[in-house]
């Protein structure tokens, strides 16, 4: 008798399984175009393609700023990415472009870590923890240039899928 009332617990259990799977979240970047060159707009269309771009795991995607942007006033969206690339141990460096008589200027650029709001957003800045970044700009007015997102490579680094 036990075991006639388990069996349809057992079968209600396995399709509320199913069904939850069916519905788990997706990345909504999946069918987005992967680029190596995107140009920074501060819309969630711009999070799709750099998120499909490093989900492809091209090995370097460049963002680049048709509007001034500098080292003290990065956008909240850049700095999802920034945080998620540190917080799986990718680097996040700052770089001088050299000027005429001048050397490089390299210095570490720390961005605290920031909790993600949602599944899907957490989704949509996975692919960035396979990534190291290095942030391009101007030393005499900060304004930066390009953002070069690099895919990892050597031991305990990204690892192979």
């Amino acid at each position: 008798m036990a075991r006639e009332k388990s069996f349809p617990l057992l079968l209600c259990a396995c399709l509320a399984c199913v069904l939850l799977f069916a519905c788990a979240p997706r990345n909504p970047a999946a069918g987005t175009a992967p680029l190596k060159d995107i140009k920074f707009m501060d819309t969630t269309g711009f999070d799709y393609k750099l998120s499909a771009s490093l989900e492809a795991k091209l090995p370097s995607v460049d963002v680049t700023f048709p509007a001034v942007i500098t080292l003290n006033n990065i956008p909240a969206r850049i700095d999802k990415w920034l945080s998620v690339v540190e917080k799986f141990g990718g680097k996040v460096e700052i770089q001088a472009e050299p000027e005429p008589g001048r050397g490089l200027i390299t210095e570490i650029f720390s961005i605290f870590i920031k909790a993600f709001e949602a599944a899907e957003e957490k989704l949509i800045y996975a692919p960035a923890k396979d990534y190291n970044v290095l942030v391009s700009y101007q030393a005499q007015t900060g304004i930066i240039t390009r953002m070069a997102f690099t895919r990892k490579t050597g031991p305990g680094q990204a690892a192979a899928k």
